[in-house]
């Protein structure tokens, strides 16, 4: 994650020079381009540096820069470790996590610093999660 804000942030300083030097100086125009390069990348780094879950009151709470929110883990069914998930919600900064899926039809992707020792702290609480492992 630290190398797709540094490229982005790379890519959008490079096409603001480029663009500066290539046409007129007018600030209207340059304003905006300037605070969307200091926000994007700061967006991003605020994903980065606030990702982390926790497991309290029989919940799963996750947070993700802007993204909050909790799952009961009562209501998990199944997770999935060594996966990812292309298209869902997925609070996470990285690959092979784990996939959760609770209420019926319901998955999400987090990506623990530890997977199995996560997975071991959700079967404590609730000992009927079925878990598979993608290796």
């Amino acid at each position: 994650m630290v190398s797709v804000v540094l490229t982005v942030s790379t890519f959008l300083t490079y096409l603001l020079i480029s663009g500066f030097n290539n046409s007129d100086k007018d600030l209207s125009l340059w304003l905006p381009s300037i605070v969307l390069i200091l926000a994007i990348p700061l967006f991003l780094l605020w994903i980065l540096l606030q990702t982390y879950y926790t497991l309290e009151e029989g919940n799963l709470k996750y947070v993700s820069g802007p993204i909050r929110g909790s799952i009961k883990i009562s209501e998990i069914t199944k997770v999935t470790k060594n996966t990812t998930l292309w298209v869902g919600l997925k609070p996470a900064t990285a690959r092979k996590g784990i996939i959760i899926e609770y209420d019926q039809f319901n998955e999400m992707y987090i990506s623990p610093s530890n997977n199995d020792h996560f997975i071991q702290k959700l079967l404590e609480i609730n000992p009927n999660i079925e878990v598979i492992d993608k290796k």
